[in-house]
């Protein structure tokens, strides 16, 4: 009897060791997979950050181009210093000409030509077109494009409409391309610089098409602050019509 008892005794005593052994390999098993797991996540970490030292991480495929724009002008002092200040950047803008501004001002249109920039219409005496009617409305922008077109040797093609009220039945005889805007920082209501400068810092976003007035010195110096600071942090500023058709 007790060997009966002392057999089942040994026989309890083995299997709990089986079982103790397939448990411990359970969890070694287990311990092995989380480590692989944790040393590939720590590798694919660092890689990321290797990476992140090298470029700066953006979303994929991100375009960062953005078009500054300018109307109202030429002005014959606010315009030539703020095409200075494009030059010595090495950064085209867009800017809409109003057809009145240009007589006497022509060499500020043929500094705008060549130094690569669009020259856009923003008709001849900055008018609403949608009050006009359609033949009256065809004459804004083509007097103003018959002027640059002496000045340039070439058609404008791009007109800004004044307040941003465009007529699409309009029936002229040539074709204009409408541009607007995404930002806006109302540049024409202070002579706060600083603040034009925020307002703009603060909105503005991969291809945006920013808003500005060249006839204010405070909106050129600003305009010229946010440049600068937009292209350290790797922003590209082209013409709208890059923007728009590239």
């Amino acid at each position: 009897m007790e060997k009966i008892v002392s057999d089942r005794e040994e026989k309890e005593k083995s299997g709990y060791r089986r079982l103790f052994v397939e448990i411990g390999a359970r969890i070694g098993k287990s311990l092995f997979f989380w480590g692989m797991a944790a040393i590939l996540a720590f590798s694919a970490y660092t890689d990321l950050v290797k990476l992140g030292d090298a470029v700066p991480i953006t979303a994929a495929g991100e375009d960062k181009r953005i078009a500054l724009t300018f109307d109202d002008g030429p002005h014959p002092v606010y315009t030539k210093m703020l095409l200075e200040g494009l030059a010595e950047r090495n950064v085209h803008a867009s800017f809409f000409v109003i057809g009145k501004n240009i007589s006497g001002r022509e060499d500020l249109i043929e500094k705008m030509y060549e130094g690569g920039h669009l020259i856009g219409n923003h008709t001849f005496d900055h008018v609403k077109i949608c009050d006009l009617s359609g033949e009256a409305a065809c004459e804004q922008i083509e007097k103003t494009s018959a002027l640059i077109r002496e000045i340039t040797g070439e058609d404008t093609e791009f007109v800004r409409p004044p307040f941003g009220e465009w007529n699409k039945s309009m029936e002229c005889s040539f074709q204009m391309i409408p541009v607007m805007w995404d930002v806006d920082p109302l540049d024409w209501t202070t002579k706060n610089q600083a603040l034009v400068k925020q307002r703009i810092l603060d909105k503005v976003k991969a291809g945006d098409i920013i808003l500005m007035h060249d006839c204010y010195e405070s909106s050129v110096t600003a305009a010229l602050e946010v440049v600068d600071q937009l292209l350290a942090e790797g922003y590209e500023f082209v013409t709208v019509e890059e923007l728009i058709l590239e």
